[in-house]
């Protein structure tokens, strides 16, 4: 009999989860663990509107000691709606690693693939998560192919001093919900553009606690010529369910950070958090710009960035594909790079689908929905 049991996660869980998360930091020169408080699975639900969280159970002790999620979203592949899949949040606890888990993990997801739901995948794999790509790239049986569709750049763009404003001919105005339409509308013909990007429909952002839990039509900002929407980002705040939270610094960081924050009043940004708190931040997200028009998504950047200057949060996140025209905006900004490589994912029956995909068209992750 195995040691372990593998089994979808319900409330029951919910508290293992939420430790296993918080007890497995990130190296590096900031150690930081990525929370889940107070419940796992709102978190979970924005990875899309069907979601399955899979554990492994230590059967005697009932401890958790790893994590997976499999969700489907609607979204486009070659400019048609599709459901498409997501593989993320795989964790297991550092005792545990590199034995067979792996590969009953990989068993367990081809059994509820078989659902039909869906016929391809996406997953995004830090750059520097050596161990994640060398499992993939290992052959080994019962693994479903993995492609490679390049890096997907998430930089933390730091909120320092205001910058100035700029007039590219446009209105930038916060949204409110009668301007659902024309902005689901930007979003659905600018994303049919892009590979892999949602699909949205009104409703989807008329339910604070769903998909989009905690994103309101007024977190959208707009910009308009002439009366017509032509461009749209939203700022997104998932700090009441996700926390990156601080564990460690390196010592020649915990010295700049003194430093730093000892200036921090008269350069006019916000102060490394000490150690045990959080990062305050938020995503730039649905992102929508037509005919990639670089000036608006850079005028909408600058709008987003000068509100939030001087305010509580530290830095804000936007991730776009290494060929993303929009990302020439970026070279305005003091930027954390952080870079992570974009995988599909297909077990046999998904080969005739992903043989049929546009390798031409950009692709489009949503970042807050990783």
């Amino acid at each position: 009999m195995s040691r372990f049991a593998i089994e979808l996660a319900t409330e029951r869980h919910d508290s293992s989860l939420r430790q296993l998360f918080a007890s497995n930091s990130m190296k590096g020169e900031i150690e930081i663990s990525f929370r889940r408080e107070p419940n796992y699975f709102h978190a979970a639900q924005t990875q899309g509107p069907f979601f399955q969280t899979f554990v492994y159970e230590e059967q005697q002790t009932r401890e958790v000691v790893g994590v997976g999620t499999r969700a489907i979203r609607p979204g486009f592949l070659n400019g048609r709606t599709a459901e498409i899949g997501y593989l993320g949040d795989l964790r297991l606890d550092s005792h545990v690693r590199g034995g067979l888990l792996i590969a009953r993990a990989y068993r367990h997801l081809a059994q509820l693939h078989r659902d039909g739901r869906t016929r391809l995948y996406f997953t995004v794999i830090a750059d520097g998560n050596q161990q994640a790509l060398a499992t993939i790239a290992s052959g080994r049986a019962g693994i479903p192919l993995y492609q490679d569709w390049g890096r997907i750049h998430s930089p933390a763009i730091n909120l320092l001093r205001r910058m100035p404003s700029l007039d590219p001919d446009l209105e930038i105005i916060r949204a409110d919900a009668g301007m659902l339409p024309e902005i689901v509308d930007c979003l659905n013909r600018n994303n049919q553009k892009r590979q892999f990007a949602p699909f949205y429909r009104v409703e989807d952002f008329k339910s604070s606690d769903g998909w989009l839990r905690d994103f309101s039509p007024s977190d959208f900002y707009v910009a308009r010529r002439d009366g017509r929407v032509i461009g749209v980002l939203g700022k997104w705040d998932q700090g009441a369910y996700k926390q990156t939270v601080v564990t460690r610094y390196s010592l020649k960081l915990r010295l700049m950070a003194l430093l730093f924050n000892f200036a921090a009043p008269w350069i006019g940004c916000a102060r490394y958090p000490s150690i045990g708190t959080k990062f305050d931040y938020f995503y730039a997200s649905f992102i929508a710009i037509d005919e990639d028009n670089v000036p608006v998504f850079r005028a909408l950047l600058r709008t987003v960035y000068n509100d939030h200057a001087g305010s509580k949060y530290n830095y804000f996140l936007v991730g776009l594909h290494e060929r993303d025209p929009l990302a020439a905006a970026l070279t305005d900004f003091v930027l954390t790079p952080f870079t992570a490589r974009l995988f599909t994912v297909h077990f046999e029956d998904g080969h005739a689908i992903y043989e049929s995909l546009d390798r031409e068209r950009v692709p489009y992750i949503e970042l807050a929905m990783l």
